[in-house]
């Protein structure tokens, strides 16, 4: 019994507590500012995740850029054109039908000589030069 009215005098005072229209706003206030704060870091997550997004999509175009290019490369490796141009470069094979030209290098070169050039000195007296100066010929 006791239980029971606790019960009801529990009762009676929330419902006193709510009729006061203050603690209906200040909750609602606090509601709000609870959902507006969640939904602030909610907006945060997105921005950093679309920044994630960007940045892994960009690294995807760039990896299937290298996958192409290897790609190509390794049928490149795999052709006729391939062997035949490492033969003929590195292997220094050649083709039925080609004539070898092997260089050999000279043992004793043969200096060659520069002919000097002599220079030619006018000789001009000091007056000539002054005269110049001045009288300007």
């Amino acid at each position: 019994m006791e239980r029971d009215q606790l019960y009801i005098f529990y009762l009676d005072a929330m419902k006193k507590f709510f009729k006061d229209k203050r603690v209906i706003v200040v909750v609602l206030a606090i509601v709000l500012v609870l959902l507006f704060l969640n939904f602030n870091q909610r907006m945060i997550l997105l921005s950093r995740l679309r920044s994630q997004e960007k940045d892994q999509n960009q690294k995807y175009i760039q990896l299937e850029a290298t996958r192409d290019a290897l790609k190509t490369e390794l049928a490149y490796a795999y052709s006729d054109e391939a062997v035949e141009s490492w033969a003929r470069q590195e292997g220094r094979m050649i083709h039925e039908g080609d004539v070898p030209i092997v260089l050999i290098p000279v043992s004793n070169p043969v200096p060659t000589s520069i002919p000097k050039q002599e220079a030619i000195v006018d000789e001009i007296k000091k007056w000539e030069i002054w005269q110049e100066l001045f009288f300007g010929e």
